[in-house]
């Protein structure tokens, strides 16, 4: 190999990213597992009520949860229509944007965000929360929260 692509393979952000990429295929290997066997659902349909269930309000637009997983509106479309068909979202058409769908948990998919979030939690708090110290969950929020585009609260 020569020093250009060493230098290039060897590059501190393109390790850094190697670390983050490691890590989310580990947890999420893992977790998807447990949150599958407790709910049923897969983690792109967990993700979808997790986020829904954040925002403030009863209902909101199936595009602002979906921006928030990088969905694109051709994947939300199907997603959406998986989740209400699973019946665990309602689909409403937006009374003032008439070309827009307001969606919302029903209690089925509550009850199995739920269930998820009980196999979630355990297995999270192991695998990461109890691994760190209070201060180092701290300084990785924040961290997280300096380079994670669209993280916050909705």
């Amino acid at each position: 190999m020569d020093d250009e692509l060493r230098a290039l393979v060897e590059d501190e952000g393109v390790l850094l990213w190697g670390q983050v990429v490691n890590l989310h295929r580990a947890l999420n290997a893992r977790l998807h597992a447990d949150i599958r066997e407790a709910s049923g659902l897969d983690g792109t349909e967990f993700e979808f009520l997790l986020r829904l269930a954040r925002f403030p309000g009863p209902r909101t637009h199936a595009t602002k949860v979906a921006a928030e997983m990088g969905f694109t509106s051709a994947g939300t479309t199907k997603l959406v229509a998986r989740l209400e068909q699973k019946g665990l979202i309602t689909r409403t058409r937006d009374p003032e944007d008439g070309r827009a769908f307001q969606v919302a948990i029903t209690d089925e998919g509550e009850r199995l965000l739920r269930a998820g979030l009980k196999a979630h939690i355990p297995q999270l708090d192991a695998d990461v929360v109890q691994r760190l110290t209070a201060t180092q969950r701290r300084q990785l929020h924040n961290l997280l929260g300096r380079i994670g585009p669209g993280e916050g609260t909705p």
